[in-house]
């Protein structure tokens, strides 16, 4: 904060110098050398100066008695030199990842070749990909602790579950293999350890006190091309959910970051940890999504301690009470998470829970979100006991449910995700023992699946070939699933996930293109 010169006697003068400039150091002690900054520009200057070093302004006498214990600077008080002296002080904990797969991995993928038959002009071909053993990849993470022990993504130290090597390097040029700790895949979390104390660890800041508006940088290794650094501004700080992993509360910065600032940390003007950058959207400018510090703090103890996150798992998918919800079970309650689906079978299904409840509580304490709803659950474990508060058409109720251990990969309902991804649905004629495709929004997010026509049958991921899925293949080399019913194609659809992705190749009855591929990367909805 900006203030001109006033000319008033020393006592008032050094009032309004604390309340601008914020002095804190909730550390300080008597004996320790004090700081003068300055009123005007906030410029840190040395004990002994009078006058300010940068603008010349004078400085206000040091009395520590006035300081107060705990009480923080305003971030508006930073000067660009501070802020930089900042930045140059957490790139030294910031590493680069050199990540090397030992194994291969499948995965299924579509493009476009017309030339390989004449029906394809509209729809896409798909097959199955392998990786290459050496893959080789780059990555961000940054040090927590004194003894080499660096948090990143588990997408970047175990890429698709693959094993790797690991090798960090810092800024300064060393060089260290690193040993894998823990990986928590929900969260898109992992833990790495190095043999030595040289690199000064970061502190972890508190990403609930983040403000719409605050400033923040993110450090990492984008494109593989060095550590750098890009101020941004926070823009969500709302627990954003974008579907990519299991347990997400996304805060959002339009700070610039790429490909290789994955796992790198999103800080703010002390230089505390606020986030862990995992999602950019490389189409969008302004997209850049990372971890909160209180999620990952949480999930980082846990894999420092046991090497792994085991949670809890109930079966049940939920979401926010919003109005398609209030319209679709009538509710009348409007917060909460309401229940969409529950799992045959499971302990949620057992105790009784239905489509339609909305769980506002858990063992005696109300619960804002889904995300806090489903970290709640997630934290007790398997074989806990818990209580849900259930509100049922009205009615409170009280559900106790023990919970198992959480699947690696807990799905619900494929037909839905599949939906939910092409943005259509599939409509059953049951007279005629059809399924029909329904795009009213015109969606196109799958080519050759177009409105009005019949699917006859599908081959899911889990049985495609190496080997583009031309029609003269379907025909006489796959064993496709014939679809009559909804229950048909959802049975089918649950043998479409494969290598982190969902796939299908679906038969219909359009002669200007009989077959027509989809993948996509699975999209996770909230999952208790």
């Amino acid at each position: 904060m900006s203030r001109k010169p006033v000319q008033r006697s020393g006592p008032s003068l050094l009032t309004v110098f604390l309340l601008a400039c914020a002095l804190t150091a909730p550390s300080w002690s008597a004996d320790e050398p004090a700081s003068r900054y300055c009123p005007v520009c906030g410029a840190q200057n040395r004990a002994e100066n009078r006058f300010c070093m940068k603008d010349g302004t004078p400085l206000p006498a040091i009395d520590p008695e006035r300081r107060v214990q705990g009480f923080v600077r305003s971030p508006g008080t930073f000067s660009t030199e501070e802020i930089q002296q900042v930045m140059r002080r957490v790139s030294e904990s910031v590493v680069r990842i050199r990540v090397r797969t030992k194994t291969t991995f499948k995965y299924p993928m579509t493009y476009w070749k017309d030339e390989e038959a004449e029906y394809y002009h509209r729809a896409m071909l798909g097959k199955i990909e392998t990786s290459d053993s050496d893959s080789r990849f780059a990555g961000s993470g940054f040090v927590i602790s004194p003894d080499g022990r660096i948090v990143t993504n588990a997408h970047v130290a175990s890429p698709d579950g693959m094993q790797a090597d690991l090798t960090v390097e810092t800024q300064d040029g060393r060089s260290f293999p690193a040993r894998l700790l823990g990986v928590d895949v929900p969260s898109d979390l992992a833990l790495l350890k190095i043999d030595t104390n040289a690199l000064p660890p970061l502190a972890w800041g508190d990403s609930g006190a983040i403000r719409v508006g605050q400033e923040a940088w993110v450090i990492g290794n984008p494109l593989d091309i060095g550590i750098s650094i890009a101020r941004g501004t926070m823009s969500g700080i709302a627990g954003t959910r974008v579907g990519m992993n299991q347990v997400e509360a996304f805060v959002h910065s339009d700070a610039h970051f790429t490909h290789g600032n994955s796992g790198g940390p999103l800080v703010d003007v002390q230089g505390q940890v606020i986030g862990v950058s995992d999602i950019v959207f490389s189409s969008e400018k302004g997209q850049g999504y990372s971890i909160p510090s209180r999620m990952a703090r949480l999930v980082v103890d846990r894999l420092a301690k046991d090497g792994r996150y085991e949670r809890g798992f109930i079966g049940v998918q939920v979401r926010s009470v919003d109005s398609d919800a209030i319209k679709k079970f009538a509710l009348s309650r409007t917060d909460g998470s309401v229940v969409d689906y529950v799992l045959p079978d499971s302990p949620a299904g057992r105790a009784g829970l239905k489509p339609g409840d909305v769980l506002y509580g858990v063992n005696g304490h109300q619960v804002a979100s889904t995300y806090l709803l489903q970290e709640a659950v997630s934290s007790v474990g398997a074989g806990a006991a818990v209580r849900l508060a259930v509100d049922r058409q009205g009615k409170a109720l009280e559900l106790q449910v023990t919970t198992t251990g959480r699947p690696s990969a807990p799905r619900v309902d494929p037909l839905e995700d599949m939906q939910n991804y092409l943005r259509l649905h599939f409509e059953e004629d049951v007279k005629r023992k059809q399924v029909i495709i329904r795009d009213p929004y015109r969606s196109r997010r799958a080519p050759g699946l177009y409105d009005g026509y019949r699917v006859k049958s599908v081959l899911p991921a889990q049985d495609w070939p190496e080997e583009p899925i031309t029609l003269s293949y379907y025909k006489t080399h796959a064993k496709p699933i014939p679809i009559d019913s909804l229950d048909d194609l959802r049975s089918a659809l649950k043998r479409a996930y494969r290598g982190g992705k969902m796939a299908a190749t679906f038969e219909i009855d359009n002669p200007s293109a009989p077959v027509a591929s989809v993948v996509f990367d699975e999209l996770w909805p909230i999952i208790l």
